[in-house]
């Protein structure tokens, strides 16, 4: 009895421990049964999923490339008749795959639509991918939209160019039924297995769930915690597989139910989709069923036998499952490698497969043979490194060899059969094809690009060297925020500033008159004109003001409107304007004051003379005398003012002579000690072998005396009168920056002082008549003007340079005096009067006319006046005698050569002597006299004349 209770604890036991170790079996292997069914279905909706999302992406690069390619014609993108008919020829051609062919403006009108050509003049810009195309301008595949013939649509947009402008789309709209029913409506795995489309925002492009599509899954999905979080990832462009809860089959009010899916993006140019391919988890589960109920059954019959028939029933069932699922998996390639084949003939680019290993060529399509001028035979018995020209086949060798998995896309150049290159880009990924590893690669000829590219670049080139090579400064301004977006050199060489600094800065920061409400302003009503033009006060780097002219123009960069500028810095010329300004108006006061002086003398005549008379009439001892003798001392006194305003207005009788002017001013130096005081302490610096001037003496102690005096009065506490000379050589350069003067040799005297010195307002007045800075009574303001004037009649110029506290230096520069036998030259020669016979004289001038006939008429000739060459001609028809003509060469109505032509034409034996104020080499350049013909320059000289027309009658 107590063996048994033992026994029965023990029996118990065991029981217990090979049922929980039969259980433990039975849950192991089930769960092993469970993963396994799960890892296959995965991999089985994997395949769906990648053959779904690559047949769709190879659609539309296709789609893509075949536009591309029309979007280039000019027809087309001219939209013009020939333009619409390529496009009815194109739709025609592709009716059965595309419901409509539409080309769209930059602005989102439609332009022509076909079939719907009613469609035309419709603004599309609202909508959402046509928004995105205007404003990448790249390619643009819209979201799933209800047609208005009531199916699901989706629009594919190309970007239209002519040369570098933007001319809007071209699209074509597909129903997306039928690419689901070739891509997705095929996915059938089990009856609950179905696959979605979502887009980049979340819109189920694709749902078998009625009403879903069009929709966000964050609003289907809401009650969907573990559905949402798939989508998420989704909408990462993430792959992978997920187990989520919704309502199972195509009824969305079904119960939900755990579903097992994968998912997958699919990439398209400017956009991505995700699918996923989902099946109920019960149904896929179902199969294992009955497995776990024979795993029961064998642990209840016998423990240790059920749980190895058990093992060994569902290793079996694991390994027909398995059969099964490769047997459909290889049918379903096979109907996935038909459907891309068909895809690959009907290609209309260019498509080529090549072995991986080897790199023989495996498949082409038609359109590479019409392409590549190749048969069939002749292409698979090539490599693909043979359709590369020779520079390009090592690298396309070593490029090839590394290529594994990724898809390829790169820039080269193809030969055709002929041996003609032209450049390529290709698009390759790998595939399978007939069992072999191969790639598939499609080819895009962009001949037509690169000519673009080409012409832009060198348009670009010309441009900047437009920009670069201009003297004046460009600028194109930001009208927001008033910063330079781009500028030339030239711009930064006005302001002192390097590229670096000068992109740093605004208008603000360089301009110096306005403020920057006004600056603003001026930017504001530029923009509302278009253009303008104004002058402005502009800083440089060092604080310099410069005034600056700017043309101002509105244009448009990328459709901003940017403001364009043009910088022309006119200081230079500001100052030479402001010199001559002041060169007239001095000329304006001379001739005032000589024409004073003039009327002054006179009556200083009266007074003297009156005064003197009335002297000799009276007694020495009468009162009278002393009122005459103050008389006549006012007179006189006011007679060297007149004299002074004579000097100024070069209208006093002087008699210039040859000078040395270092002579002249060390004969002048006691005086000038004595008239300047012994405060002052005087010092002459003499240049050695000065050059000589032709002036009055006296008018060089007026000047030396005049500086002294005003260089005395500007040291009251004494200084230093320093007096130079030298001789100097002015070019045109110097000469272009100071009114008055012109090139040539001068003497310059400098007199400068270390006195008070002036300020610019005081500067700008010192030599007018009767201006003095000194009190009442002290001066008469004339003796810088009397300088002034001395100086201007002897053909020379004076400069002042000042500033307050820094002493005055003038300085005068005369015209160095012609060596003695320049004046031999200047000899005035008799007019000759040997000549015999008649001269016809032509010219247009009646002046110049009536002159040359007296010279021609005291050399003894006669001479026949013509003011025209139609008269010219008509006197040559009469039959008069004439000896030569001597014409003009430049005449109103016909040239000299003309006229002489038809004059020869008439008198075949007539001479000709051309004459010109042109050059001989311009008058030749402009083809109106050539070689062998005579010619004679204005003005004319008598004895050149005379030897030239007696040579030609001898002749």
């Amino acid at each position: 009895m107590k063996q048994r209770l033992i026994q029965k604890p023990a029996l118990a036991l065991l029981v217990v421990i090979c049922t929980c170790l039969c259980g433990l079996v039975f849950l192991l292997a089930y769960q092993q049964a469970r993963e396994s069914a799960i890892s296959r279905l995965h991999d089985e909706q994997m395949i769906h999923a990648k053959q779904a999302a690559q047949g769709i992406q190879d659609y539309f690069s296709t789609w893509t490339g075949i536009l591309s390619s029309m979007a280039r014609m000019k027809a087309i993108a001219d939209a013009d008749a020939s333009g619409r008919q390529q496009m009815e020829f194109f739709y025609d051609a592709h009716k059965e795959q595309i419901r409509s062919f539409t080309r769209v403006d930059e602005q989102g009108i439609v332009l022509v639509s076909i079939p719907q050509r009613g469609a035309a003049g419709r603004n599309i810009a609202s909508q959402k991918h046509v928004q995105e195309l205007l404003r990448t301008r790249k390619p643009v595949v819209s979201d799933v939209f209800r047609a208005v013939q009531g199916y699901d649509a989706i629009a594919l947009h190309v970007p239209v160019y002519e040369g570098n402008r933007f001319k809007g789309s071209i699209a074509i709209v597909i129903n997306f039924q039928n690419l689901a029913k070739r891509y997705l409506d095929v996915i059938r795995i089990g009856k609950t297995g179905h696959a979605w489309v979502i887009s980049r925002d979340g819109t189920e492009l694709y749902s078998p769930i009625p009403g879903h599509s069009g929709q966000s899954i964050f609003v289907n999905g809401k009650n969907y915690p573990s559905l949402l979080a798939m989508a998420r990832r989704m909408l990462q462009g993430l792959s992978g597989a997920a187990t989520y809860t919704a309502p199972a089959g195509r009824d969305p009010h079904a119960p939900p139910a755990r579903q097992l899916a994968v998912y997958h993006p699919i990439t398209m140019g400017n956009t991505f989709w995700s699918i996923a391919v989902a099946s109920s988890e019960r149904e896929i589960l179902a199969s294992l069923a009955a497995y776990r109920n024979r795993l029961v059954l064998g642990v209840l019959i016998l423990l240790a036998g059920g749980v190895a028939v058990s093992m060994f029933v569902a290793r079996a069932m694991v390994i027909v499952k398995e059969e099964e699922a490769h047997r459909e998996a290889r049918d379903e390639l096979r109907a996935s490698e038909q459907r891309y084949r068909d895809l690959f003939e009907h290609n209309p680019a260019p498509m080529l497969v090549y072995d991986r290993g080897t790199m023989e060529m495996v498949a082409v399509n038609e359109a590479f043979l019409i392409a590549y001028g190749y048969t069939m035979d002749e292409v698979l018995a090539l490599h693909l490194p043979d359709l590369y020209p020779e520079r390009e086949k090592r690298r396309i060798t070593e490029v090839a060899a590394r290529l594994s998995g990724h898809t390829y896309v790169g820039e080269w150049h193809h030969r055709r059969k002929d041996g003609s290159e032209f450049p390529i880009v290709v698009t390759s990924h790998d595939t399978v094809y007939k069992g072999r590893t191969c790639r598939i690669a499609v080819i895009t000829d962009i001949t037509e690009r690169k000519k673009m590219e080409k012409a832009i670049e060198e348009e670009s080139q010309f441009n900047r060297i437009l920009l670069e090579q201009s003297p004046d400064g460009i600028v194109i301004i930001d009208p927001a925020t008033a910063g330079f977006i781009n500028f030339n050199s030239a711009a930064c060489r006005q302001l002192g500033y390097s590229r670096e600094e000068f992109a740093q800065l605004s208008v603000f920061d360089v301009e110096a008159r306005e403020t920057q409400e006004e600056t603003r302003g001026r930017i504001a009503e530029i923009l509302a004109n278009g253009r303008g033009s104004f002058e402005t006060l502009q800083r440089t780097r060092s604080g310099e003001l410069r005034n600056v002219e700017v043309n101002a123009q509105i244009v448009n960069i990328q459709d901003h409107p940017v403001y364009y500028c043009i910088w022309r810095d006119v200081t230079e010329h500001k100052k030479l304007e402001e010199q001559l300004r002041q060169s007239q108006k001095m000329e304006s006061v001379g001739r005032l004051a000589g024409g004073v002086a003039h009327d002054f003398n006179n009556m200083l005549g009266v007074i003297i003379g009156s005064a003197e008379l009335c002297r000799h009439r009276l007694p020495e001892d009468s009162q009278v005398q002393k009122y005459l003798e103050h008389i006549l001392k006012a007179a006189q006194r006011s007679s060297e003012i007149t004299r002074q305003l004579l000097a100024f207005s070069r209208k006093e009788i002087v008699s210039p002579k040859a000078v040395n002017l270092n002579s002249q001013i060390i004969d002048a130096e006691k005086m000038l000690c004595r008239l300047i005081g012994e405060d002052i302490r005087l010092t002459f610096k003499p240049a050695t072998s000065i050059w000589t001037v032709l002036i009055d003496p006296s008018q060089v102690d007026q000047i030396l005396m005049n500086l002294s005096a005003n260089s005395r009065d500007a040291m009251p506490d004494g200084g230093t009168l320093n007096i130079e000379t030298a001789n100097v050589r002015l070019d045109a350069a110097y000469c272009r920056h100071h009114s008055g003067c012109s090139p040539g040799d001068y003497v310059k005297l400098t007199v400068s002082d270390t006195g008070i010195g002036m300020d610019r307002d005081t500067r700008e007045h010192i030599f007018e008549p009767f201006f003095t800075t000194k009190g009442l009574g002290v001066g008469t303001g004339l003796g810088l003007a009397t300088v002034y004037g001395i100086v201007s009649q002897n053909n020379g110029f004076i400069t002042v340079y000042s500033e307050p506290g820094q002493g005055t230096v003038f300085t005068i520069y005369l015209p160095r005096l012609p060596d003695a036998e320049a004046d031999a030259e200047e000899i005035d020669i008799a007019i000759p009067s040997t000549g015999s016979g008649t001269v016809l004289l032509v010219e247009d001038e009646e002046m110049l006319l009536w002159t040359t006939t007296r010279m021609l008429e005291e050399m003894g000739y006669t001479v026949i006046q013509a003011q025209s060459p139609a008269q010219a001609i008509e006197i040559c028809g009469k039959g008069e005698r004439i000896d030569l003509v001597l014409t003009d060469v430049v005449m109103p109505g016909m040239n000299g050569r003309e006229m002489a032509e038809r004059i020869r034409a008439i008198r075949p034996e007539v001479k000709v002597l051309f004459m010109s104020g042109y050059t001989a080499d311009i008058v030749a350049q402009r083809g109106i006299v050539e070689e062998g013909m005579h010619y004679i320059p204005k003005p004319l000289d008598a004895r050149k004349l005379n030897e030239k027309i007696a040579q030609m009658m001898a002749a």
